[in-house]
């Protein structure tokens, strides 16, 4: 069948001029607007990076003020051990007194501390790993405390300073990570606060290891400050104070000038250098008087000076992080506003494009999943004895101008290219069934002539040795009868054998025997029941197509079993053999060509009984499927519908052999 473009294409080859669709989307794409786009993408990608950053920075110099309550707990704790283990507990003034308050602050404070960091930047959490680390030791410590239990006396002076130190071990790593961090921070700001909270944090520390050197050593050794050793420790934690101060002194400006404290930064720092020098000088100090220099508020302390700085770094932070947040929004909003600039413009030139595109996939898919689909079936299901009349098309509507109508125009040729394909398949299965009802007919009839000639032969031989040959060769004749036969049941014809009395089951089944080799293997055991007879030479003819199958696929010494019971719905007769069995993806295969859901045109010659079978089964509306059987190989079912059977019928023997 030959397909013509028809008037469409006329009209689409007088079109003087077509735009195409690359021209269209170019003219959406105006050049100031993706200029501007760059532009502010660029910017916008720029000042996204750098708002992370910012808050990179602000993240760093938060957590460089992070372990500041961690370290005066520790701080806290050590220092009531120290006056506690020399029984100095109501002599020396402490902030926090008892180990059961310490050490409850302490724990409370690395809890916090821990989920601090745990929510902090990356760079953080590896600075203070090692820190936290050496806080496993805690335990220890405060165990040995615990065992310790001398009387609480001066003469613990080298067991206090182990846990002095001990404490000082742990506290220390925190004081070189928040250093570390500092020198990490970019911000020129924000660094300087961080290296203020770093170097504050550090003379806290030092201020008390020198007070309890000065004080330790000159009132609780024999001989006051005197040793080489103890002399240079305070001399080097003094110099150390003094260094500090400076530095403080001189950094604490710009947004930090209103922390400068000249009683904290020149008073109190000269008078404990004053104070621990006299005890280098003469061996001891004026315990009340230094004890006066050193006992201040924690606000007016270096302790206290941290914390403000800390505060301040806060606030710097925060302020740094919403100018970058707000940067972004800007920018970002730009980025959003080109956008849908640039969106509105596509659509106002696209929408010409757009709607005749919808227009044509809703016709395409009705045409591809019903108008289509209808046709070739139309087509396919045609009778054999019927004339094959071509389906009207449903033709592809669009506008007859550019590529749109172009491809509208090749749909439509694709469609009846699709049917005229339809059409040549179902003539060439009209065409093959023809040759198989054909070569069925003269193969059926020689048959017959055939089993005519050999039953002469078998009446006038007398002959064992020549009646056994005779009835092999009926034998091998009635099989070449039934492949006849499934030549006609394949080119669509009415069975060739047909009777009107009523067939017992066994004896449809023995007939069924009789067309297939070998069928001494097969073992029957079957129940009574009766059939039509318009279904009895069918069904002999279906069960020796799956008994054949068994015998074929079975190992030679292997009996083939067949069961025949009566069922609610009518009567099951079984085929069960003992071979190797089929994979999922065949038995599926199969099911379909045995419920006729195929064409016998589109397999192998070797499956040609599955669509015979299918085919007499479909006739009389039985039903036939292979499963696994369960001691190995297949179970072919046949499932004989009520009406198959002839009720009333007088009860025959069941039928058992092997």
């Amino acid at each position: 069948m030959t397909v013509h473009d028809g008037p469409a294409a006329v009209d689409r080859e007088r079109t003087p001029r077509r735009v195409a669709i690359r021209w269209k989307l170019g003219a959406a794409m105006l050049v100031p607007v993706l200029i501007l786009a760059a532009v502010v993408t660029l910017q916008s990608y720029r000042v996204t990076r750098d708002a992370d950053r910012a808050r990179g920075q602000a993240a760093l110099a938060v957590a460089a003020d992070g372990p500041g309550g961690l370290l005066k707990a520790l701080q806290d704790e050590r220092n009531w051990a120290a006056v506690e283990l020399i029984g100095q507990a109501g002599g020396v003034q402490v902030d926090v007194e008892g180990y059961d308050e310490t050490r409850r602050n302490t724990d409370a404070a690395i809890a916090g501390f821990e989920d601090q960091v745990a929510a902090s930047d990356e760079r953080a959490r590896a600075f203070y790993a090692r820190a936290l680390e050496r806080l496993d030791g805690l335990a220890d410590l405060r165990a040995r405390i615990d065992a310790f239990d001398a009387p609480r006396t001066i003469a613990n002076g080298d067991f206090g300073d182990e846990i002095f130190d001990g404490y000082t071990e742990m506290i220390v790593p925190f004081l070189d990570a928040v250093e570390l961090i500092a020198d990490e921070v970019d911000d020129r700001q924000l660094r300087q606060g961080a290296l203020l909270i770093a170097v504050s944090s550090a003379q806290v520390e030092v201020v008390a290891n020198l007070v309890r050197r000065t004080l330790v050593w000159s009132l609780f050794t024999e001989g006051g400050v005197d040793t080489r050793e103890e002399v240079f420790e305070i001399t080097r934690l003094a110099q150390r104070l003094k260094n500090n101060e400076a530095l403080l002194e001189v950094q604490t400006t710009g947004p930090y000038a209103s922390e400068w404290d000249e009683d904290l930064f020149r008073v109190f720092t000269w008078k404990l250098v004053v104070h621990s020098g006299e005890a280098v000088i003469h061996g001891t100090v004026d315990v009340e008087a230094f004890l006066e220099v050193v006992t201040v508020p924690t606000e007016e302390s270096y302790l206290g000076y941290r914390q403000r700085i800390g505060r301040i770094v806060q606030s710097q932070a925060e302020d740094l992080a919403d100018e970058a947040a707000a940067r972004q929004r800007l920018y970002l909003g730009l980025l959003g506003a080109t956008a849908a600039l640039t969106a509105l413009a596509v659509v106002a030139i696209t929408r010409s494009i757009v709607r005749p595109l919808r227009s044509l996939a809703r016709q395409t898919d009705a045409v591809a999943h019903h108008h289509l689909p209808e046709a070739l079936s139309a087509v396919l299901r045609t009778p054999l004895d019927e004339d094959i009349e071509v389906p009207p098309r449903h033709p592809i509507a669009a506008p007859h101008h550019g590529e749109i109508g172009e491809l509208a125009g090749v749909l439509d040729r694709v469609q009846g290219s699709a049917v005229d394909l339809a059409v040549e398949q179902a003539i060439l299965r009209r065409n093959l069934a023809d040759v198989l009802v054909h070569l069925g007919r003269r193969n059926q009839e020689l048959l017959h002539r055939q089993l005519g000639l050999i039953t002469d032969l078998e009446r006038d031989e007398t002959d064992p040795a020549v009646l056994t040959n005779l009835f092999q060769l009926d034998h091998l004749a009635t099989r070449m009868r039934r492949n006849a036969e499934s030549l006609l049941v394949l080119g669509g014809l009415p069975p060739a054998r047909t009777r009107t009395d009523p067939v017992d089951v066994p004896q449809v089944v023995r007939a069924a025997l009789g067309e297939v080799e070998d069928y001494r293997r097969v073992r029957l055991a079957l129940q009574p029941g009766v059939v039509t007879g318009t279904l009895a030479g069918d069904l002999a003819h279906l069960l020796a197509e799956l008994v054949e199958n068994a015998l074929m696929y079975s190992p030679p010494d292997e009996p083939v079993d067949v069961h025949g019971t009566r069922t609610v719905d009518g009567y099951r007769i079984t085929v069960s053999d003992r071979g190797l069995g089929m994979a999922p993806e065949e038995l599926a295969a199969a099911n379909r060509r045995l419920a006729g859901a195929e064409s016998f045109t589109v397999a192998p010659s070797k499956y040609l009984g599955h669509y015979v079978s299918g085919h007499l089964a479909r006739r009389h509306g039985a039903r036939v499927r292979v499963d696994p059987a369960p001691t190995g190989g297949i179970v072919a079912t046949v499932d004989l519908p009520a009406a198959a059977l002839v009720p009333g019928e007088a009860s025959r023997q069941p039928l058992t052999t092997g």
